[in-house]
């Protein structure tokens, strides 16, 4: 099997992990800290990773997509039908101005930009989350890194295959989580040094890091 195909099958299961990690914490703590309109928006973008994967006859974005977008869909269902729908309501519009329209008018890669610019804003609140608090709360850094992971794995399989725009659309989003492995690290050791019993009670994590 070429060097290509097995990093893009590698990243297709740290992908479809880091995904698994979020809906076991739904599973077992609930929904709170989940953002509606962020898991719509991953949600829809999955749905046009998957439509693009067919398009390049890429099994394995095909099949890490597939494997994922089950589980986002459950977590989607878990949350109050008057959260979820206004999520969607948000989420809907932004794909299709972003990223569809683009792809239908000026192809494939045009729709891949807009999907880079969509997977830096769902990073954004994190980002600015962490600007403003001096504890990292709800942050799971293991959980963001796996994420990290997973993108670093995307990049060597698009830039191997070719596939140039998704691996700048996917590096910015790998840039954003980062940024927020890096930031939450220096909150965490900041908090330890100002409150030693920092982190006895915090929670899971509030958002994960996906390649959509």
């Amino acid at each position: 099997m070429p060097l290509a195909e097995t990093v893009g099958w590698c990243g297709a299961a740290v992908g479809t992990a880091t995904t698994l990690v979020q809906a076991l914490r739904v599973w077992r703590e609930g929904t709170g800290g989940v953002n509606a309109t962020t898991w719509s928006l991953f949600t829809l973008m999955a749905a046009f990773w998957l439509c693009f994967g067919v398009a390049q006859r890429s099994p394995e974005i095909v099949i890490g997509t597939l494997a994922g977008l089950p589980m986002l869909v459950w977590l989607l269902t878990q949350l109050e039908a008057s959260e979820r729908r206004a999520g969607l309501q948000r989420g809907v519009p932004a794909v299709l101005a972003a990223v569809w329209l683009p792809a239908a008018l000026l192809g494939w890669n045009a729709g891949l930009l807009g999907i880079a610019a969509l997977m830096a804003a769902t990073r954004l609140p994190q980002l600015l989350e962490l600007t403003r608090v001096r504890h990292p709360y709800g942050v799971s850094i293991w959980s963001w890194a796996l994420g990290s992971t997973s993108l670093a794995l995307w990049i060597g399989y698009y830039v191997g295959t070719g596939m140039r725009v998704a691996a700048l659309a996917v590096a910015i989003a790998l840039a954003a989580n980062l940024s927020i492995v890096g930031l939450a690290s220096y909150r965490r050791r900041t908090a330890r040094y100002l409150h030693p019993t920092f982190g006895a009670s915090r929670s899971a994590l509030s958002l994960v890091a996906l390649r959509a």
